[in-house]
């Protein structure tokens, strides 16, 4: 099949990056598929015999890579959260008792909280989470389109075969 028969044209892989932080490398995440199947979501609105098994594979593929990417994130929220559980025991142990008798003060929850908020790795390690965790909800997102797109294909080829209209294509 040539590219100039094919519905949709898809030229440049789509990636995310997730930047380097501490111990962590730059992580790239592939969407190409994702977004191929995103592009064809109105296609499905009309779907037929005919083009059920394309779309069905198109969504598939963003399925999975959006589930690999999911696997992915998590894993990085796993590490970012070792990473903040390290800077702020670092920080609690070491650098805070001094901080206390420096500015003679008794210790509460407050003041630690406020002491640790001054602290831009603790600051930077809590935004690491957030974006990460913002990053997992977007991939769930996707994930729960596609999962719902391809049962709507399914129940509406369902429909289609019960009618017994267009019988004779099967």
């Amino acid at each position: 099949m040539s590219e100039q028969s094919l519905p949709v044209k898809f030229e440049q892989a789509v990636e995310l990056a997730i930047p380097a932080f501490d111990d962590r490398p730059v992580i790239t995440l592939n969407f190409s598929s994702v977004k191929e199947g995103e592009k064809r979501l109105v296609e499905a609105r009309v779907v037929n015999p005919v083009t059920y098994s394309d779309l069905e594979h198109s969504f598939n593929e963003g399925y999975r890579e959006a589930r690999a990417n999911l696997s992915v994130i998590g894993y990085e929220i796993t590490q970012a959260d070792r990473i903040f559980r390290r800077i702020k025991s670092e920080l609690i142990l070491d650098e805070y008792p001094a901080f206390l008798k420096a500015k003679d003060m008794k210790d509460n929850a407050t003041v630690r909280d406020a002491f640790l908020e001054k602290s831009q790795a603790y600051v930077d390690a809590q935004e690491r989470i957030n974006m990460l965790k913002a990053m997992e909800s977007l991939m769930d997102g996707k994930i729960k389109v596609f999962e719902n797109v391809c049962r709507y294909m399914r129940k509406e080829m369902d429909i289609l075969i019960r009618s017994g209209i267009n019988s004779n294509k099967y």
